[in-house]
């Protein structure tokens, strides 16, 4: 049973990586020249910090439910569902063309977020497999 045996370091390190985005609520300016290669304007600032806070928390709740066990299965089914949206956002702008050129800017994003989708559909299909055995 990989995906439940591996959760709760899954959790704490996934929470972890997630969790980095909230400087982007610190200092939005260096996160999006340093970080994505993108420009910076002010015009856009508290939407900036407000999606790094709400990322960023979301990060600290992914990474404490590996300790929690009770906060486990909303926060990973927020999770799935917010991660699951920004790789949905990822790829139906992959061949926009007044987006593609920021792609790549994405790319670091999109492969976690990935990488946390399908770790837990696994999970979830793991346990689902346990309780029928049950």
């Amino acid at each position: 049973m990989f995906f439940n045996r591996y959760l709760k370091p899954f959790l704490a390190i996934g929470g972890l990586v997630t969790m980095y985005a909230g400087i982007y609520a610190i200092n939005p300016e260096s996160a999006l020249r340093d970080m994505n290669n993108l420009p910076y304007d002010a015009n856009y600032v508290f939407l900036f910090r407000h999606w790094g806070m709400m990322v960023g928390l979301m990060g600290f709740f992914i990474a404490a439910s590996a300790f929690l066990p009770k906060w486990r299965e909303p926060i990973i089914l927020y999770s799935f569902l917010e991660k699951l949206f920004m790789v949905y956002l990822y790829i139906s702008n992959f061949f926009n063309p007044e987006t593609a050129h920021l792609n790549s800017s994405f790319v670091p994003f999109a492969i976690t977020d990935i990488t946390i989708c399908t770790y837990t559909v696994g999970y979830w299909l793991e346990s689902r497999r346990q309780s029928r055995r049950s």
